[in-house]
């Protein structure tokens, strides 16, 4: 059995621990060539043990890192995922998974098929099975790949496939996924994405101001319906979430009239049924405000060891607060904007709460539904049940437990930033620039680290960025480029 780098815990199925009951004999008889028979091949790839290195939270861990994985999470916008993400990049920098396509913001058809390929071939390579050493994948879903249903039709559908197929060996396939409360949600996207659109001078382009895109949060999302399940579901037509609500004269920029929405962009209780299903699809739901609930599960099933991590998009710009920045507003501008009753009818101070319910009540439903869907892990632990443990209360209440343990290590670090679960281990690897001709410095092929359980090389270039390579966090000779904040 191959353990975690350093690991004094031994793996399943190894000398030193008993096998489960139902595992198959494992014998390791080489052919003449040196690969082992089908008749000798092992039935499961074993564990890889715990991880040696520890952080402030590691004794709140309960699997072992696993012996062959796939994990895949969809990301709806402004939901806790790139939180999600940098917890990722966390178990990638400590060595633990390959993540991919590596250093790729966005995903497309051709790149899931790939990662597909990839692990099949690695799962059964015979080399891999003898040592030990599966691959250990993570996946991170958006809506790059188009508006389609591809995470429900393809992506979900080939998960159930690859269970069938490779479970035997011990590989361990599983998905997640989260939602936020929608009033938070919205105002989270409005201040993100949309905000600055409607403070751009309209002077200077076609489709920029507030004539465009309305002249508050109001105003604009009294004009988008449904924005989190549309995104999640994929096939609501999607880009025009990001799209001015507005017709405007490209020449003057005067509001024209009201965008329509198409009727086919509107989520149905067909829709609904659909979102249902994905729901019992995927392994680990939940939602942004149970967050440490939905993490601590999530490493439960898939045996995550790194628990430490930081909140991401905390910063006023991107939470739910109003911010007062001097903008274009309909009254302003040469050339007659409309103003008066429009203007007024979108002022900040509006209730968000009551505009997103009456603008997306799928919305609502859908963030009830996660909600209800995660509260049976911990069912029946409520009130003075919440403090028992797993013999008393079961696995509900050992994981409230540990979430309010997780919250109890955390400390304040020196960049004001609150690290939740303690302090984390110091990463193994990071990112460096790798661009012959274009670096100083680029990191040479043969000093690319490359852990045993990788399907494909440590290098990589993401939208609008340069290569970069995974070696040693150690390696005085490169400067991080990537990777660099995790510890």
């Amino acid at each position: 059995a191959v353990l975690h780098p350093g690991s004094s815990v031994p793996a399943a199925a190894s000398p030193e621990r008993d096998p489960p009951a139902d595992a198959p004999t494992i014998a390791m008889d080489d052919d003449d060539d040196g690969a082992p028979s089908p008749a000798s091949m092992p039935g499961r790839y074993p564990t890889a043990g715990y991880s040696p290195h520890n952080g402030g939270s590691a004794a709140l861990r309960t699997r072992e890192l696993p012996g062959c994985s796939l994990h895949v999470f969809r990301h709806v916008s402004k939901a806790a995922g790139t939180t999600v993400r940098f917890i990722f990049d966390k178990q990638v920098a400590m060595g633990d998974f390959e993540f991919l396509p590596m250093c790729h913001y966005g995903f497309r058809e051709k790149d899931w098929r790939e990662v597909v390929r990839r692990f099949k071939d690695a799962a059964v390579d015979p080399a891999r099975i003898k040592s030990g050493e599966g691959p250990r994948i993570i996946v991170e879903i958006r809506n790059e790949w188009g508006a389609t249903r591809a995470f429900e039709d393809v992506v979900l559908r080939d998960l159930r496939d690859l269970r069938a197929t490779h479970s035997h060996l011990g590989c361990e396939i599983s998905s997640s996924m989260l939602f936020r409360d929608p009033t938070e949600q919205y105002r989270s996207f409005y201040e993100y994405y949309i905000r600055k659109e409607q403070e751009k001078d309209p002077t200077t382009g076609p489709d920029q101001g507030p004539g465009a895109w309305g002249d508050s949060f109001a105003e604009w999302a009294r004009r988008v319906p449904d924005l989190q399940l549309r995104e999640a579901l994929g096939d609501r037509c999607v880009p025009a979430l990001r799209r001015p609500v507005f017709d405007v004269d490209q020449t003057t920029g005067k509001r024209l009239g009201e965008r329509a929405l198409d009727e086919t962009c509107k989520v149905t209780l067909g829709d609904r049924a659909r979102f249902e299903r994905i729901v019992r699809d995927v392994d680990v739901v939940g939602i942004a405000s149970e967050f440490d609930a939905f993490w601590l599960r999530l490493a439960d099933v898939v045996g995550f060891q790194h628990l430490e991590y930081v909140r991401s998009n905390t910063k006023h710009r991107h939470g739910a607060g109003r911010r007062r920045r001097r903008r274009w507003t309909l009254a302003e501008g040469a050339d007659g904007a409309d103003g008066g009753a429009e203007g007024a009818e979108g002022a900040d101070d509006d209730d968000d709460a009551a505009v997103v319910a009456a603008t997306a009540p799928n919305d609502v439903w859908a963030h009830d539904l996660v909600r209800r869907t995660q509260a049976e892990a911990w069912a029946g632990c409520d009130g003075d049940n919440a403090s028992k443990g797993r013999e008393d209360g079961g696995y509900g209440c050992e994981l409230r437990r540990r979430v309010n343990a997780l919250r109890a290590a955390s400390v304040e670090a020196s960049d004001g930033r609150t690290r939740v679960g303690g302090t984390p281990p110091r990463s193994v690897y990071m990112f460096a620039r790798a661009n012959p001709g274009r670096d100083d410095n680029p990191v040479r092929a043969e000093h690319r680290a490359r852990p045993g359980f990788y399907t494909s090389e440590p290098i990589c270039k993401g939208f609008g960025t340069d290569l970069s390579a995974l070696v040693r966090k150690d390696d005085a000779r490169y400067k991080c480029d990537r990777g660099c904040s995790f510890d």
